[in-house]
């Protein structure tokens, strides 16, 4: 058995890193809706400075895609320093654009944060799906080490840690992609954050506790 010095390191080491998970987190949403607060170009910005591109793109192609329950409105867009690309919006927008139509195009660091033509405006999901990965992983591993601390008793237990691991990392990245889209205010996101990550550490305690 280890000694509780042990697992107070566990403990401790799984904290910081579910807080990285957290930083990181937060440092990805602001990131995602950055463009939002940020300034459009002027003339006089200098190379490298960070704000929104305007361009100029026109519609190639539209496709109606059906689904089960909905149907997805695309619009294949050419772009003036940029190959080709298809873009989902509504279906008003779909509807009052036509091949060959110029729509405006709002462009930070590469990415297209926004289509807009006569008042409608769409945004193109930006998800960034690795650096999700990246802080799912370091909260599921914090928080499984910090449960495992807690309980003191984790010789046998490497098998179900890992399981939940992978099943933390999978439902927090999950959660993570619905709070970046939706991009509610930090605060209200952090706190629902927060309230999941007790509520799944207390279920993870206690189940090996239990064990």
């Amino acid at each position: 058995m280890l000694r509780p010095a042990a697992y107070v390191v566990l403990v401790v080491v799984g904290l910081a890193l579910t807080v990285l998970g957290f930083i990181r987190f937060t440092d990805t949403f602001e990131e995602a809706r950055a463009y939002r607060a940020t300034p459009v170009c002027v003339p006089a910005a200098k190379p490298g400075h960070d704000c929104v591109t305007l361009e100029s793109g026109r519609v190639t192609k539209k496709e109606e895609e059906p689904s089960s329950d909905s149907t997805d409105y695309v619009l294949t867009v050419a772009r003036e320093t940029a190959p080709t690309d298809r873009y989902y919006v509504g279906k008003a927008f779909y509807r009052d654009v036509d091949t060959g139509t110029v729509v405006e195009l709002k462009i930070l660091k590469g990415k297209v944060f926004e289509l807009g033509y006569h008042g409608h405006r769409s945004q193109p999901p930006n998800t960034p799906y690795l650096a999700i990965a990246e802080f799912s992983g370091l909260i599921a591993v914090g928080l499984v080490m910090v449960a495992a601390g807690l309980v003191g008793d984790i010789e046998y237990m490497a098998g179900l840690a890992l399981a939940y691991v992978a099943g933390i990392t999978i439902a927090t990245g999950t959660g993570s992609i619905f709070l970046i889209t939706f991009q509610w205010l930090l605060m209200v996101t952090l706190s629902v954050a927060v309230v999941c990550w007790l509520m799944v550490a207390v279920i993870t305690y206690t189940t090996f506790e239990e064990f």
